[in-house]
């Protein structure tokens, strides 16, 4: 095997992979950047699926009462007893000094006017008290470019096309990875330190927010070494936009009260209403937060809407229909107290540059899977429990629970991004690259599928799986839906292995992409059995409510019996 050496070995390409990155350099480390896909193209930071990117400061701009304390509330009501107050402290007290940051190499943040000096943009985000989500236009892209074109200027080495098939772990210490190169050959990384900034698995779901190569690639690689995930059944999905395009839909915009009708053209929301609730105080609920929560009346819009679409109500493209095609529309967008209000004309006008007037048209809805609440266990300088490997961005757990504020997964990937790059960088300061022997044995093989002729193809096994998580993973869980989809995956892992012919590299990727994504979904579906009761962002048809015998986290460790075992974050 072709072999690497570098300080600092940073996966992947988004937010938290460039903060990473620059910062391990600035603290004198040799750093060397690997990509499955290009290099400041790829990743979900890169990848636009909003009008607007919120990140959270609490600095007063939105609302003077805001400060660091009650945005440190906010979290942890929030997460709901699941985010690690440590962390998630730490987030609350550097928000500000990632802004500055992001603003010293050039990122805009929109102002309320176009005069220099003019006050921030906020808006009040999902499960947030206070207006201090600032804007960015376009998504996040532009924190990769700007981040992007400062690694670039600096020379960083990267290397694209490149995907992690393994961490190399031994006695507890990360020593790099073993990757496969566009050739399909093995390629060996040594690393005095490794940070995964991998993203989600969003991909595991048929209908996702997410771009095909963001597919539980960390998440798996780190389980497999040893690494503790926590809070892997706490994910965010939520109603999203499908046809002409596929689009979050933003929280505010359920304040300009919108029109949902199935195929037919009717109303199906009040079909699913517990008797007595009235479909107006759902939509207002609504307004607070973008992801389905089982923590307030809300969660019966994402619940209709799936239960429609199981009930064969959606339409061919398997979405249904909404529309702002009412008298009171011109009287809400007149109130600017409301956060529709002010976000309406920067929306209304990306829609209509993609061919949409929101004032005459319909688009189609469904639910979408989003970002990942949960992932590795970390630590303030954003390490594991495996010495050496450190996490960050959407991949590393902590500083979210079981609700997360909208806005914050951006703050997150910059604040722990550069913990991560700080402390990797004085990690390899210290230490001396380790020597590899019997620590590459069970690394050295690539997937080679089935034999003789394939009976099954890639995307087939691949679209199996993400038709299963939408049926039985992404909002309406059970206990017979969850054994259901965890056999579902061992028939595909099955399959994987024996009925399929891997000839080509692309397909070897596609390979491990899959082998991945089965990892991931047994070990969601594995904490989701483990926690019977529902609690933000997981709900539990079976045991609907939340239950107090169940103020611990699930920590998955594959050394534990059954998988995983029980703890606090904060007591750990």
């Amino acid at each position: 095997m072709r072999e690497i050496r570098t300080d600092v070995l940073v996966i992947g390409s988004g937010g938290a992979a460039l903060r990473a990155a620059l910062e391990a350099q600035e603290g004198g480390a040799e750093v060397t950047v690997a990509i499955k896909g290009e290099f400041r193209r790829s990743g979900a930071t890169f990848h636009s699926v909003a009008e607007v990117g919120a990140f959270n400061v609490p600095d007063g701009a939105g609302d003077a009462a805001d400060s660091p304390d009650v945005f440190l509330n906010d979290i942890l009501t929030a997460g709901q007893g699941m985010s690690d107050p440590r962390l998630s402290a730490i987030l609350a007290g550097e928000a500000e000094d990632a802004l500055r940051y992001l603003e010293g190499y050039g990122v805009h943040f929109e102002r309320v006017g176009p005069e220099a000096g003019e006050p921030y943009l906020t808006f009040k985000a999902c499960f947030s008290s206070k207006p201090r989500s600032h804007v960015i236009k376009d998504h996040f892209k532009p924190i990769v470019k700007a981040l992007g074109s400062e690694a670039t200027r600096r020379g960083l080495s990267a290397m694209d096309r490149l995907m992690i098939k393994d961490l190399i772990v031994r006695d507890g210490e990360c020593l790099g990875a073993v990757a496969v190169d566009a050739a399909g050959k093995l390629v060996v990384i040594r690393a005095k330190a490794t940070i995964l900034t991998t993203g989600g698995a969003s991909q595991l779901f048929r209908t996702n927010l997410y771009p095909s190569d963001i597919t539980g690639d960390g998440y798996a690689m780190a389980h497999r070494a040893g690494a503790h995930l926590v809070n892997m059944e706490f994910m965010q999905a939520g109603v999203s936009i499908i046809d002409p395009f596929v689009n979050l839909f933003g929280n505010y915009l359920w304040d300009a009260r919108p029109n949902l009708t199935d195929r037919d053209g009717k109303p199906f929301i009040t079909d699913y209403l517990p008797e007595g609730l009235a479909l107006d105080a759902v939509i207002h609920e609504k307004q607070r937060h973008f992801p389905f929560s089982s923590s307030d009346i809300s969660r019966f819009i994402e619940i209709s809407i799936q239960k429609a679409i199981n009930e064969g109500r959606g339409t061919d493209k398997g979405g249904l229909l909404l529309d702002f095609i009412h008298d009171d529309l011109d009287a809400i967008l007149a109130d600017q107290s409301r956060s529709v209000a002010k976000m309406w004309p920067l929306t209304y006008d990306w829609y209509k540059e993609r061919g949409t007037d929101l004032r005459k048209d319909k688009v189609e809805i469904t639910c979408s899977a989003h970002a990942i609440n949960g992932g590795l266990r970390i630590d303030e300088d954003a390490q594991s429990n495996i010495k050496g490997l450190f996490a960050a961005g959407e991949v590393a757990a902590g500083p979210h629970g079981a609700d997360r504020l909208g806005g914050n997964m951006s703050v997150t990937c910059q604040v722990f991004g550069g913990r991560a790059g700080r402390a990797a960088a004085a990690r390899a300061r210290e230490i001396d690259h380790r020597p590899l022997a019997d620590a590459l044995e069970g690394h050295g093989a690539v997937p080679k599928g089935a034999n003789g002729s394939s009976t099954r193809e890639l995307p087939e096994l691949r679209a199996k799986l993400q038709d299963a998580a939408n049926r039985h993973l992404l909002i309406l869980r059970g206990e017979k839906g969850l054994k259901a989809f965890r056999a579902e995956c061992a028939d595909i892992r099955h399959s994987l292995a024996n009925e399929t012919r891997i000839d080509t590299p692309a397909e070897t990727v596609q390979a491990l992409e899959l082998a991945n994504l089965i990892e991931v979904g047994e070990l969601m579906a594995l904490a989701a059995l483990a926690r019977p009761e529902s609690r933000g962002s997981h709900y539990r048809e079976d045991h609907p409510e939340r239950d107090p015998a169940f103020e611990h986290n699930i920590l998955l460790d594959r050394h534990a019996e059954g998988g995983f075992f029980r703890a606090r974050l904060g007591d750990l």
